[in-house]
């Protein structure tokens, strides 16, 4: 008998899930690896008399518009050493101590490009090493007082976090400060972190827009923005948001705009807002980490749970789960409870802010190892080593598929996604493989 038919008599004891009357052995084939082809302020507190009222925040919808921008497409076959950018040997000195010694595509393309103060637009896939593509240059403009204040704007607080997270090694490089105005945070603290006049402020552009619009953050002296992960931003019906934003800039400055597509939406951002930028394009723009492999396991809608048992049980180390409802996401995560799977918790909207920042730190350190989560919620993770992401269902849009991969191979390590595939996911299937321009090898359950 089978491990994942042994793990359906469990799950139908336990009556986790109803009895069916099937003749045929089951057991999850360990698939064969697929080699994916790619072609892929100080902040200032004066009053804005200028502000803007807040906006309604439709998603894009319009997914064809003509190309706006004519991509600079840089070489990137080489990697540089940090030592060769131009950057300041202060630094150099925190990047070696912290062992950053050689760079990744994004960096070497984007750093030299910055440093001479050019607009940058830059499109390459999720896990490339952009945090520093940005903070280098802005912390080096910051030391030789070139700026004198600059701005991160994040698509979700977790994101933000994680960016402040990331400047704090350098922070002692001038005796910096950084700021955090996000959602989820109580005003009056965020009120008393903008008293210190953070010469760094990274946010989300709701809250941002939100303390722009009642005086409390004049952005006329920011002299360095990045937008980061634009896309996402877009997608989650920032666009209005952004903009206003955008147009509260009226100091002359120096812009990045990171995003790992490019939508019509994203072109006509920066063609408007991000002048006479230099595009950087790594790889395709729908493009996923070569160094992940794609698995597809034929199931029926009843076999879903004991097929995600049954790889949990094969893999040991770091899983995320996809769901893409958060009901979903709970009933699977108390059912794998039920059959004493440990360390796993369950990530989503609906739990408060506090709880999901622990979930995370507990993912981080491996007090946990099997994340469950829905989209939303697990943007912009940016967890070490993840080995594995399974898809226990398909995403409704083929663009999440690109975001949900790109929580694993990062940084050029090893990684792999199966997929859960029902014969309800033709259509979104064919979008999928047409979009990262890849067909995915079918594994049947036996």
């Amino acid at each position: 008998m089978s491990l994942t038919d042994k793990i359906k008599q469990i799950l139908i004891k336990k009556r986790i899930i109803p009895t069916q009357n099937q003749s045929e052995e089951i057991s999850v084939v360990q698939p064969t690896a697929i080699q994916e082809k790619v072609k892929h302020t100080k902040s200032a507190l004066y009053r804005n008399k200028g502000s803007a009222q807040r906006q309604n925040r439709p998603s894009p919808k319009n997914k064809t518009a003509p190309e706006i921008i004519k991509p600079t497409i840089i070489p990137t076959e080489k990697k540089l050493r940090f030592t060769e950018l131009g950057l300041d040997p202060k630094i150099i000195e925190v990047l070696t101590k912290n062992n950053f010694i050689e760079t990744t595509e994004v960096q070497a393309q984007s750093i030299p490009v910055s440093l001479k103060g050019r607009n940058v637009f830059c499109s390459s896939q999720t896990g490339s090493g952009k945090t520093l593509a940005f903070l280098l240059p802005m912390f080096q403009k910051l030391m030789t007082k070139e700026i004198s204040q600059a701005l991160i704007v994040c698509p979700t607080r977790e994101i933000a976090i994680q960016t402040q997270k990331v400047m704090q090694i350098f922070l002692n490089l001038g005796d910096f400060k950084s700021g955090l105005v996000v959602g989820g945070t109580d005003m009056h603290e965020q009120k008393r972190i903008l008293h210190r006049y953070p010469e760094i402020l990274v946010a989300t552009p709701g809250r941002l827009l939100d303390m722009v619009n009642t005086g409390l953050i004049w952005l006329k002296y920011t002299g360095y923005v990045v937008l980061d992960e634009a896309d996402r931003m877009l997608d989650m019906g920032f666009e209005k948001d952004l903009i206003l934003i955008l147009k509260e800039l009226t100091g002359e400055h120096q812009t990045m705009l990171f995003s790992a597509t490019l939508f019509p939406e994203i072109l006509k951002l920066a063609n408007h807002y991000v002048k006479d930028c230099y595009q950087i394009k790594i790889g395709s723009p729908s493009s996923i980490a070569s160094s992940v492999t794609h698995y597809l396991i034929d199931v029926d809608s009843g076999e879903k749970l004991p097929a995600l048992i049954d790889l949990i049980f094969k893999n040991k180390g770091k899983i995320i789960v996809f769901f893409n409802t958060i009901n979903e996401a709970d009933k699977i995560y108390r059912s794998l409870k039920r059959v004493n799977i440990r360390r796993i918790d369950c990530l989503h909207s609906r739990r408060d802010q506090q709880t999901r920042e622990h979930i995370i730190r507990e993912f981080r350190s491996g007090e946990i190892n099997i994340l469950l989560a829905s989209d939303v919620a697990a943007r912009g993770i940016d967890i070490p080593n993840v080995e594995l992401v399974i898809n226990y269902d398909l995403p409704k849009h083929s663009e999440e598929y690109i975001h949900r991969v790109g929580r694993t191979g990062r940084a050029g390590l090893q990684g792999k996604s199966v997929s859960l595939y029902t014969y309800k996911d033709k259509k979104i299937l064919a979008d999928i493989e047409k979009l990262i321009e890849s067909k995915i090898r079918h594994h049947k359950i036996k």
